[in-house]
């Protein structure tokens, strides 16, 4: 413990705040313990598995019961997790540094031929999970197996409020112009991609490609990305659409919760067409730097209905745009577990139904490159 909070994003807490952590710990589990008795009865309301109920009440009590400090305090530091997840498997870590003040961390054989650049999820304030890195390196081991020979690039960024916007939006252009320019890639054999956050990033960098953010510094493709994609990407700060009513009980987050996310990346600003990608007219997206976008959400998420409305502006200028909706899915989930009537967690053995989205972007994945 005493390594993660020598990181300079995870706060020391005061004893008032350690102590609610541990009160906010019996707040979830008495919430669970009564989902579990009570889910039996549920209605439509509710989600459709009985598995995906108990896990929605837990992480959605989590994160609206406790502060951003607080859940960053009880999670490793992106670099701790990353580290671990190599050793578990038995891999060396390969960790390179990028400009403004960060780093990327190598999942597979770093001098592969194509990379996907992935951002991670966590509404710009949590690190990345080990799921993060465990997805990718069994998609990965599936994905050279098969002959496509790929690795992973992930970039950490600065978690807010220790860093906020655009610093985010520049670290990820740094990552992708260090893939382009120090590994001598082409953008064709790369692809951007990000989940929830990370998928605001994605969008966000496709975006300054094409229309370059007046702060950040332009980068210039010699032909278009291979592809960008965005699972669950949180396009539109807003809470005013009908999935929030719909779903409100069937997720794994809040409004609260997307509320005091949303302050905390761009605190006191009117947000702009690079910090919240749907805010960009319709024909900022006809001239895409991408061969292909892809936008998934879940059915059972808060933010299905802005991900529709932005995958309908853009593919209206951008046909090539494919947007698919994961039946029975919560926001995010194959990075959070997805008991589904089975109670597989593990994307590779979880039941197709409850699973559409992540196997689309094994699909998907697999036909990039």
């Amino acid at each position: 413990m005493s390594d993660t909070k020598r990181d300079p994003m995870v706060p020391e807490l005061g004893l008032w705040e350690r102590a609610d952590v541990q009160l906010g710990k019996v707040t979830i589990l008495a919430n669970v313990l009564y989902a579990a008795i009570t889910g039996v009865f549920r209605g439509k309301s509710s989600p459709k598995f009985y598995s995906s109920h108990l896990l929605a009440t837990a992480i959605r009590t989590m994160v609206d019961r406790l502060s951003v400090r607080q859940s960053q305090y009880m999670n490793a530091p992106t670099p701790a997790t990353y580290k671990a997840v190599m050793e578990k498997r038995g891999l060396q870590p390969e960790i390179v540094p990028l400009p403004h003040d960060t780093e990327g961390y190598w999942l597979g054989n770093k001098d592969a031929n194509n990379v996907l650049v992935f951002f991670h999820g966590g509404g710009f304030t949590l690190a990345a999970t080990p799921a993060h890195f465990e997805f990718w390196l069994d998609l990965l081991k599936v994905a050279n197996e098969n002959g496509h020979d790929i690795a992973v690039f992930f970039p950490r960024y600065t978690q807010s409020p220790y860093g906020t916007y655009p610093t985010q939006l520049r670290q990820a252009t740094g990552a992708l112009r260090y893939i382009l320019n120090e590994t001598g890639r082409s953008p064709a054999n790369v692809v951007v991609g990000g989940d929830s956050a990370g998928g605001n990033l994605a969008m966000a960098v496709l975006l300054h490609l094409s229309h370059p953010h007046p702060e950040i510094d332009p980068i210039s493709l010699s032909t278009p990305l291979a592809g960008v994609f965005g699972l669950a990407p949180w396009v539109n700060f807003t809470t005013d659409w009908p999935s929030f009513k719909d779903n409100a009980y069937k997720d794994l987050i809040t409004e609260r919760a997307l509320s005091e996310w949303s302050e905390s990346y761009n605190p006191g600003k009117e947000n702009d067409a690079w910090s919240e990608p749907d805010r960009a007219p319709a024909e900022w997206w006809a001239d895409a730097k991408t061969e292909r976008i892809l936008l998934l959400a879940g059915s059972d998420e808060l933010l299905l209905s802005p991900i529709e409305s932005f995958a309908k502006k853009v593919k209206s200028v951008f046909p090539n745009t494919t947007y698919i909706v994961g039946s029975d899915e919560a926001h995010d989930i194959i990075f959070y577990g997805n008991p589904g009537p089975e109670g597989g967690t593990n994307w590779q053995r979880a039941p197709a139904v409850a699973f559409v989205s992540s196997v689309d972007v094994v699909n998907y994945m697999f036909k990039l490159f």
